[in-house]
């Protein structure tokens, strides 16, 4: 076997057993089996110098290619890199990761086809690496970051204990008092974020944006940025449950409107409304842009728990004195705002 085809077929097994387990915690984190993103351990970071081992291995492959038993152990530490690159990865960033890992499986592909002399997978795999490479570029600029910021922002982090986290007091509300605050609005905004689509809430949301729009209540919606699973997946949630488009606003535009607004009504977004990204340049979202719930009248924020979103940070929404928190599912809370709405209503 020549070098060249030794060398691909080595970046062939990087590549290819880093995206498999890669993907699979990107799953496990989409599906809530995992938790979300966390520090490293000191062992953790010491451990994360796999891909150089690895890669060194393909080198010394490339010079002795008759050492293919040095595959098995090259092909270990790739599946050891491609869990310890998503564990500090919140799950607010796995599109961003799962179009790299696109990006990666064609260089992947590429690889393979130079071992098989085939151009066909060479340039099809090349076109992939390119496209995923350029969508993950485009979801780092929508939310002001950068790959480095993404990938590698917990790296180094040391993890807070238990111990010392500030203890902090919040406010909740009924669906009662929630809906008296709704119906007795003259202005409402809805933000739904990923708790939202995980619950299939979109059919009830529009059921209360009806039952507002009948009680002559000005209500708008505003989707963060990238929201959902991937770009667009809000977006179509909401085009589902036909909610009509010219109420859906641009960030700018939102933002400019919350000041004046009674109440923002949060489904289910977390981290695309944490203030802190305006000011704490010590957290791993900061200058991401957000959507400015905060500088509402009355903010209530349906969630299941106080537990931290996908980056792994408290928002600080959550503990202002303008805020109600309403807990419980997102579809099961919001069909109760309705009923309650529309008891209140005198429907």
């Amino acid at each position: 076997m020549d070098r060249i085809t030794m060398g691909a077929l080595a970046i062939e097994v990087i590549l290819g057993f880093l995206t498999f387990t890669a993907s699979l915690m990107a799953f496990g984190k989409l599906q809530e089996i995992l938790p979300s993103a966390r520090s490293l351990t000191g062992a953790e970071l010491r451990e994360s110098r796999h891909p150089g081992a690895a890669v060194a291995l393909g080198g010394y492959l490339v010079v002795h290619s008759g050492s293919t038993s040095l595959f098995l152990l090259m092909g270990g530490l790739s599946l050891a890199f491609g869990i310890l690159l998503i564990i500090p990865i919140g799950g607010a960033d796995m599109p961003t990761v799962i179009s790299l890992l696109n990006s990666y499986a064609g260089l992947s592909a590429a690889a393979m086809g130079f071992v098989l002399n085939n151009k066909l997978l060479i340039i099809a795999g090349s076109l992939g690496r390119k496209l995923g490479l350029i969508l993950s570029i485009i979801m780092c600029k929508a939310m002001n970051r950068s790959f480095s910021n993404v990938l590698f922002g917990a790296f180094g982090q040391v993890a807070a204990t238990a111990a010392a986290a500030e203890q902090k007091s919040h406010r909740s509300a009924s669906a009662e008092e929630a809906a008296s605050l709704l119906v007795n609005a003259s202005s409402v905004m809805v933000v739904p974020g990923y708790g939202m689509a995980a619950a299939q809430a979109q059919h009830k949301v529009r059921e209360l944006y009806d039952l507002l729009t009948e009680k002559g209540v000005k209500n708008e919606i505003r989707h963060p940025p990238v929201a959902g699973r991937m770009p667009g997946h809000m977006n179509v949630l909401l085009a589902e449950a036909d909610i009509p488009y010219d109420s859906l606003l641009e960030l700018e535009e939102a933002n400019s409107e919350l000041p004046q607004t009674d109440v923002a009504l949060v489904i289910g977004a977390n981290d695309v409304t944490n203030p802190a990204a305006r000011h704490d340049k010590g957290s791993p979202i900061y200058g991401m842009p957000i959507i400015d719930t905060d500088k509402a009248r009355t903010v209530m924020v349906i969630k299941r728990s106080m537990n931290p979103g996908f980056a792994g940070v408290d928002n600080e929404l959550y503990y202002l004195d303008r805020t109600l928190m309403l807990f419980g599912d997102a579809k099961s809370f919001v069909g109760e705002l309705v009923k309650e709405a529309e008891i209140q209503s005198g429907g």
